[in-house]
């Protein structure tokens, strides 16, 4: 069971302005988590308040959107979260413990992205691809590093001169998946990088 977390701009918004944009997101929540290969159930978590205290102030809401916050696997930030200071804190809270986050993005409409974004995007785990590129099924991915290393295969240990099982340190890089679905070390191009045709790959 993933306990899923919506976190979206509220102020000035009636209150069926703000279910309607719920109901959206969680929809393209499920429908992400499903594409990442998850198949567990989902637990919507209730954030949503409408029986508020007469003294409420706005740290109310932030601090009970914490504790529900706290909670939860999966975070989704709907459209304009940037620009909400609540929505802004939960982002922070989410990414430094380490909850998966999902943030939907002004930018990411059909025509296309920059790569800037597309990058960013895909340093957050979106597969990212050029609407111009020739080759069908290709895409990017983000490969994290492994700081503290890993320990090496017989051939990685061949190439570098080391002892099979050593740990082998390796900076972040970027990963394509090429049109015979094998994969390999990419670097974008200078016409990839000064590109707006930029998509997620769903």
């Amino acid at each position: 069971m993933k306990k899923l977390f919506i976190s979206q701009p509220m102020r000035g918004k009636t209150d069926e302005e703000i279910l309607a944009v719920r109901e959206k997101a969680i929809e393209t929540a499920k429908n992400h988590i499903r594409i990442c290969g998850e198949e567990d159930e989902i637990e919507v978590i209730d954030s949503f308040f409408q029986n508020v205290p007469a003294e409420a102030r706005p740290l109310w809401f932030i601090a009970k959107s914490l504790e529900l916050l706290s909670t939860a696997d999966v975070v989704y930030f709907a459209k304009g979260w940037e620009d909400a200071r609540g929505c802004r804190i939960e982002n922070e809270c989410a990414i430094e413990y380490g909850i998966d986050v999902i943030e939907e993005y002004p930018d990411c409409e059909p025509e296309g992205i920059n790569f800037g974004t597309a990058l960013d995007l895909a340093k957050r785990g979106v597969k990212i691809a050029r609407e111009g590129w020739n080759g069908k099924g290709l895409f990017v991915v983000y490969q994290k590093a492994y700081p503290e290393g890993i320990p090496c295969n017989k051939q990685t240990a061949e190439a570098w001169g080391m002892k099979e099982g050593d740990l082998f340190k390796c900076e972040p890089y970027l990963q394509i998946n090429t049109v015979d679905g094998s994969h390999a070390m990419w670097v974008p191009s200078i016409c990839d990088c000064l590109a707006e045709d930029w998509v997620i790959v769903e």
